[in-house]
């Protein structure tokens, strides 16, 4: 029998094929202090790589060489046991490698790896000219340089030059380590150890009058401290004066860790009356707290959500518990977090991916030390290492955005809901357009449904009109009806905020040549690109390639290109044309790419300092700015031609959120629907704020089709460079699947091969395959099942499988 605590397991990040834990002998010294859920730096083969330790006393295999820990990178755990027991869970539902349930926690800049590098040992042993060319190579990168940089610099590919030159001595090959680029950051702090006499004072202080003013200044903070970098700002040259200090035994000069600083917009805390809905739904979830339950809270737009969610957040924080908040998009985050830090202060932590590296890590172990109680962020911040979690509160629930779409296809709701299940707490679901699921478990009993009827202060939802677009060229006139661009005008003129939405960034969404009819497509996608008039570029959605607008048409050679269809940049210039003196901001992904440009806009425009806002599906969901009078959707029906069974929702959901946008202030709200499709039964209930209506009708349609709610749905994808091999796979694959359902007398339900709809991205070719049963579990072991048995066909032919649980994205 081994000894306790000799040995541990490890899960190495990033992943290692078809290891997902290792065994490692534990240093001797370490064997008291290493604990699971901190990092270490372990060999496999002839690397070094970060791991996650996820047990501590294990048994060693008796037929195996066990090799040592290498390093440990951390005093305390970076993932919690019960963050650990939720990742194991998510790996085993989406059918994922341990491991990179694992780095979504710790994130890449904190792993360190080892390279292969290649180092100059003597540039006189060369004999040919590609021997010379990784010498002069070499020589320009210092003298070293990681393998994979130095090949990307040749002109040649170098494998075999390299072994030659090694062997001769020219140079030296092997694997270094390299540290995480992360790290805390370190501040020296200057203390006063001594006060002098009145004869040192006098020696010390008589002929340098700043060196009395730096040691003054330390005497008059509260604990005789200050950091170096703050004595520096206010007192030039004071290095030299510091090291006098010290050197005569008055001061000591210590490294201490600090935060990186977060700059967060702080809102007004005003005192609100809470309304009988909210005082109702409030006392319910309260009631609840210490044991687990699911609680929809459905309010209609302005109803209150928030106030909600901070008075649930209080009786938590004073009895003790943390909190985790979840947000769909970044863009969100600011206004949450806005409202949470007036309420709370600095006992909020933020975590989402417009972080660095170094400030996200800051902010973990803000949380880890319990120095933050609150955590908030987007879809990641579900693996927050809260401890004593005492309620969850999911805003927007019904949105696309918590499903990550590569690696680990986790639903961020979803997951949330099972931590609340482990850490016995009750979880809100927040949104005035849940999800058709979540919407049917509240209806049947499953989640307890609490309803916020009408917009707080009697507040009147906002009138919706209705424009048909049949019959009318929109691009022609740059996307306004004459009645919508007749209201924006008069709006302005009122002094009232006016809000766009074109769910299309860029320009135009096509440049076409109207003598071949030919589009401007991409090279590596199935797709047109999109036309970019600020860069001046053509550039692909899907895979973000872009190249220079042409003179002429590629094909034909004519001086014939015309941009096709409406972008938020067209329809910002149209703007621009007709109020040339009003302020006019746009928010979509491209603007939003600049690091705090989001919190920026969403400041002036929740200040009044922006008359006309245009923006993609960012500018729908949860912002509060009490000037909008005035919402106008350009093309409501854009998501309906998506080939999509939760098309209709998605539509449903754009337009009621975008609608509550408007008349949060003093005067009602004015919304202008324009679309081709007015009697589509998901824009007429949007236009009648009625969702009851729409989802009646939505949930037979799921029901008469077997799509979920009524099944679970998984995906399996399959995709490679060569169209051919991908297909033949894919065929292979519904082989093996339809076998799998003539066993289950009709549960599991397959449908394909088919190529996706978007057929190729990024040069690979794409084929998909449906599974959908009642029986959850069927669907999800049908998927990962076939995939492993596939997966050594799939990995000589260079093909991936990929599984996607509850999938989303149909696309």
């Amino acid at each position: 029998m081994n000894t306790a605590k000799e040995y541990a397991t490890v899960t190495p990040i990033p992943g290692i094929a078809r290891l997902d834990a290792l065994t490692y002998r534990i240093p001797d010294g370490h064997r008291d202090s290493l604990e699971t859920g901190m990092r270490v730096v372990v060999p496999v083969g002839r690397r070094q790589v970060t791991g996650i330790v996820t047990e501590v006393g294990t048994d060693a295999p008796m037929d195996f060489e066990i090799r040592d820990i290498g390093d440990i990178l951390d005093d305390e755990p970076v993932v919690t046991a019960e963050l650990l027991s939720l990742a194991r869970w998510m790996a085993s539902y989406y059918a994922a490698p341990l491991a990179d349930v694992l780095s979504l926690a710790v994130g890449r800049g904190l792993t360190a790896s080892t390279k292969k590098v290649a180092r100059l040992v003597d540039a006189t042993l060369v004999r040919s000219e590609r021997d010379s060319e990784i010498v002069r190579t070499l020589e320009e990168m210092g003298g070293a340089a990681d393998i994979q940089k130095l090949t990307r610099a040749l002109s040649f590919k170098p494998d075999s030059t390299l072994t030659t030159l090694a062997k001769r001595g020219t140079i030296s090959i092997a694997h270094e380590l390299e540290q995480p680029s992360v790290r805390a950051k370190l501040e020296t702090i200057v203390e006063i150890i001594k006060i002098p006499d009145a004869d040192e004072i006098d020696a010390l202080f008589s002929r340098s009058p700043k060196r009395r003013q730096v040691f003054e200044y330390l005497l008059g903070q509260p604990a005789r401290t200050a950091s170096t970098s703050e004595i520096t700002e206010l007192f030039s040259s004071s290095t030299p004066q510091i090291a006098a200090l010290e050197a005569a035994g008055l001061v000591k000069r210590t490294q201490s860790e600090v935060y990186r600083g977060l700059h967060f917009e702080r809102e007004e805390d005003r005192p609100i009356v809470l309304s009988d809905a909210q005082s109702s739904a409030i006392d319910a979830v309260t009631g609840s707290l210490g044991s687990f339950d699911t609680f929809l809270l459905q309010g209609v737009t302005a109803s209150g959500k928030t106030e909600v969610y901070l008075r649930i957040i209080r009786e938590v924080i004073d009895r003790g518990g943390s909190a985790l908040v979840l947000v769909p998009e970044i863009s969100l985050t600011h206004q949450v977090v806005a409202r949470l830090v007036a309420r709370f202060g600095p006992t909020v932590a933020v975590l989402h991916s417009e972080l660095s590296a170094g400030e996200r890590w800051d902010q973990w172990r803000r949380i880890c030390r319990n120095e933050a109680q609150i955590a908030v962020g987007a879809r990641s911040a579900v693996l927050a290492p809260l401890t004593n979690l005492q309620v969850i509160i999911v805003d927007e629930e019904h949105d696309g955005a918590y499903k990550q779409d590569d690696r680990v296809r986790y639903h961020g709701r979803d997951v949330a809901i099972m931590r609340a299940r482990d850490a016995g707490c009750p979880i809100v679901l927040g949104s005035a357009t849940p999800s058709v699921e979540s919407w049917r478990n509240a209806t049947t009993g499953r989640y307890k449904h609490l309803i916020l009827p009408e917009r707080v202060t009697a507040r009147q939802l906002p009138t919706v009109e209705v424009v048909d677009l049949r019959g009318r060229d929109l691009v022609a006139r740059g996307g306004f009806s004459e009645h919508l661009e007749e209201q924006m005008i008069a709006n302005w003129q009122r002094k009232g905020q006016t809000l766009l939405f074109l769910n299309r960034r860029g320009f135009a969404s096509s440049l076409m040549c109207y003598e071949c009819g030919v589009s401007a497509s991409c090279n590596a996608c199935s797709v047109g690109m999109t036309l970019h008039r600020d860069n001046k570029r053509l550039q692909c959605h899907h895979c973000d390639a872009t190249r220079k607008i042409p003179e002429t048409c590629t094909e034909c050679g004519a001086d014939a290109l015309t941009a096709q269809g409406l972008g938020t940049q067209r329809l910002e210039a149209k703007v621009r044309q007709l109020l040339p003196e009003a302020i006019i901001g746009r928010l979509d992904r491209d603007t939003a790419g600049r690091k705090g440009e989001t919190g920026r806009i969403m400041s002036a425009w929740r200040a009044g300092a922006i008359d006309v806002l245009i923006g993609t599906q960012m500018i729908t969901k949860g912002h509060d700015a009490p000037g909008v009078t005035l919402v106008g959707v350009i093309q409501a029906d854009l998501a309906l031609a998506v080939p999509d069974f939760r098309a209709a929702e998605r539509t449903f959901q754009l337009l009621t959120q975008v609608a509550g946008r408007a008349g949060r202030g003093e005067d009602r709200g004015r919304v202008i629907v324009q679309t081709y499709q007015p009697d589509h039964f998901a824009v007429a209930a949007a236009a009648h704020h009625d969702f009851e209506a729409f989802a009646q009708q939505e949930i037979l349609e799921r029901e008469d089709l077997g799509y979920p709610p009524y099944t679970r749905m998984s995906m399996l994808r399959v995709e490679g460079l060569d169209e051919d091999l991908v297909r033949r796979l894919a065929t292979a694959a519904v082989k093996k699947l339809d076998a799998l359902a003539r066993k289950t007398d009709g549960a599991l339900i397959v449908r394909g091969p088919a190529p996706a709809p978007i057929e190729r991205v990024k040069n690979r070719y794409r084929y998909q395959i449906q599974l959908r049963s009642a029986d959850a579990q069927l669907a999800r072991h049908a998927a990962a099942q076939c995939r492993d048995q596939l997966a050594d066909d799939a990995r000589r032919a260079g093909i991936r499988l990929l599984v996607d649980i509850d999938a989303v994205d149909m696309l």
